[in-house]
């Protein structure tokens, strides 16, 4: 699927519906989507991502550069360097305690980075909004 009849550039996201992925139909309206750049090895497919009905993945902002923002060594957030900076300083006010965070962390930005490249903060669709 392309972008539009006159353009060659195939979209990331493949609409698709819940019922062909097995899944329960949502009470809110929603649409799901196949990640064509994860492909799942053990079978033929996608991995499947879920969106609000009235966003469309393809639109989601690439990030070339990510830095971690903890809350404590057990919750961590891949984001943006403007996301980063903007908070950073209210970082690291949990208490929980996690062996090896540090480098579970790390592997976490790295795997997001290679895989996803949103910022989990401001990315118009898969953003959480970050911290208010």
């Amino acid at each position: 699927m392309t972008c539009h009849p006159k353009c060659t550039r195939m979209k990331r996201f493949i609409e698709t519906t819940a019922e062909k992925l097995g899944e329960e139909p949502s009470i809110t309206p929603t649409k799901w989507w196949l990640d064509t750049l994860r492909p799942i090895n053990e079978k033929p497919g996608c991995i499947a991502v879920q969106t609000e009905a009235d966003k469309d993945p393809n639109d989601f902002i690439k990030v070339n550069e990510m830095r971690l923002l903890f809350n404590d060594q057990a919750e961590y957030y891949a984001v943006c360097v403007d996301c980063f900076n903007a908070h950073h300083d209210k970082q690291w006010c949990g208490s929980s305690r996690s062996p090896n965070w540090k480098e579970k962390s790390e592997e976490y930005l790295k795997k997001h980075f290679r895989t996803k490249s949103w910022c989990e903060f401001c990315d118009p669709v898969f953003g959480n909004g970050g911290w208010t």
